[in-house]
């Protein structure tokens, strides 16, 4: 594959994770209504679960290039759920005995996260 080639995959890859994300948060909307973020938990739970599972297929199998990998880990489920990553690198943390720097990201990420949130709001008139 060509560089220009591996780059628009993962674009499309990413787009239509982005169309799974808002078909999710839709259709939970429709379901459920608007009292609690369903689909937000959905996609986060789901897009983790998955993304745990492509790893470990992909590491242990090596059924995939790097390329690859990149465009189902990064283009597909980045697009539907960051947090997919934020979980993975969590696990990633406390798997190598790094407990206080994964508490430290866990935590930090979500009350910063929340906090910048806040402040955006705030500071643009929210």
């Amino acid at each position: 594959m060509n560089r220009f080639f591996d780059i628009l995959l993962l674009g499309v890859a990413g787009g239509l994770g982005t169309l799974l994300r808002a078909g999710c948060n839709t259709l939970s909307v429709w379901l459920c209504g608007h009292t609690f973020p369903w689909g937000t938990l959905l996609v986060n739970v789901t897009g983790s679960f998955a993304f745990g599972a492509l790893y470990a297929l992909i590491r242990s199998r090596g059924a995939f290039t790097s390329t690859h990998e990149a465009v189902m880990l990064v283009g597909l489920l980045g697009g539907f759920t960051t947090y997919s990553s934020f979980a993975f690198q969590s696990l990633e943390l406390l798997a190598s005995g790094r407990t206080l720097p994964a508490l430290a990201y866990i935590v930090g990420t979500n009350v910063l996260a929340v906090a910048a949130a806040w402040a955006g709001l705030r500071l643009c008139g929210g």
